[in-house]
């Protein structure tokens, strides 16, 4: 069986070692799965590590939690049971605690989860900046608004003609205007006044359906 010590096996996960460690510590302190160690108390990692390593890896890519996907690995292999001595002399012996090594321990475990983290919030970063559309030239945004404009000036155009043709559907009495006792002609005013409300009521509505913005 081939075995592998922390840096190689790291590489063979595709992960930090830091991590790769820190998932392992976790799994012994839960007692889900241990690593075998040598003679010298030196971890080494083997196949069945390295099923366990990708198959965290491959959750943790799918955005799972640890403690849901520590889980689930009694569910997908034959796990490495830690050995815990349960004798009463062992566990009546007082312990002596390093409060030094302690505390770097603890900032060491903070210190990847920070990595860890950070390395997370970065490829959803970059993920979210290839999702963006590119940015547009100067000759663009000038040219879309010269087509805006020249939309709009279509529009207003026929709408202006669909308001003549209307005005002049309307009855005389509507259209015309007393010019002196005996003479009578068209209310320009009035016309003018009528297809200026008439563009205004309907340009909006226009331009939107012209840009399928409804």
């Amino acid at each position: 069986m081939q075995y592998w010590k922390i840096s190689d096996f790291a590489k063979n996960v595709g992960k930090h070692p830091n991590t790769v460690d820190g998932w392992f510590k976790q799994l012994e302190e839960k007692n889900i799965h241990s690593v075998s160690r040598t003679e010298y108390g030196e971890k080494v990692y083997d196949s069945l590590d390295l099923k366990v390593a990708l198959y965290i890896k491959d959750k943790r890519d799918q955005k799972w939690a640890l403690e849901a996907i520590f889980h689930e690995l009694p569910n997908h292999f034959e796990l490495r049971q830690p050995a815990i001595d349960r004798s009463e002399e062992t566990a009546n012996t007082p312990q002596v605690i390093d409060t030094d090594a302690l505390k770097q321990e603890f900032e060491k475990i903070a210190k990847d989860v920070v990595e860890e983290q950070n390395r997370e919030v970065k490829e959803q970063y970059e993920e979210l900046l290839k999702r963006l559309p590119e940015p547009r030239s100067p000759q663009e945004e000038r040219r879309e608004r010269i087509e805006e404009m020249i939309t709009r000036s279509r529009i207003e155009t026929l709408l202006r003609e669909e308001a003549r043709k209307l005005w002049a559907e309307k009855p005389e009495e509507e259209r015309m205007k007393r010019a002196g006792f005996f003479r009578r002609e068209e209310d320009r005013d009035k016309r003018d006044q009528f297809i200026r409300e008439y563009i205004d009521e309907h340009l909006e509505e226009r331009l939107k359906e012209e840009f399928n913005l409804i």
